[in-house]
């Protein structure tokens, strides 16, 4: 049991010092950039603008429906932005979905 304690407590050190490591090269460094770009940046949105910090319904079906919900609104919220920021021109957004959309 003793041994289990101590590698449990030594892993995380582990690990922090491989994340380390692996930032101080150029590859690593530009694998990290990249999260910037990706997906981190909807987490953080989805956290501070729409309010989300945790799930209030219990079980993995009802976390999941209220996960969807979440992003729903999201992506709501940038449609309504993209549409603002053209002046109200519905027309010419829904040209742009289409052919993103259905590129056939």
């Amino acid at each position: 049991m003793e041994d289990a304690e101590t590698r449990l407590n030594r892993e995380p050190a582990d690990a922090v010092s491989r994340m380390a490591a692996k930032l101080q090269t150029e590859e690593g460094k530009e694998i990290y950039r990249q999260r910037k770009k990706i997906v981190e940046p909807v987490f953080g949105q989805v956290k501070s603008n729409l309010g989300f910090g945790r799930f209030r319904l219990r079980g993995s079906g009802k976390a999941g429906g209220e996960w969807t919900l979440v992003c729903l609104v999201h992506n709501i919220k940038k449609i309504y932005a993209k549409i603002m920021a053209k002046g109200g021109d519905l027309d010419s957004l829904t040209g742009e979905l289409e052919a993103v959309y259905n590129p056939a």
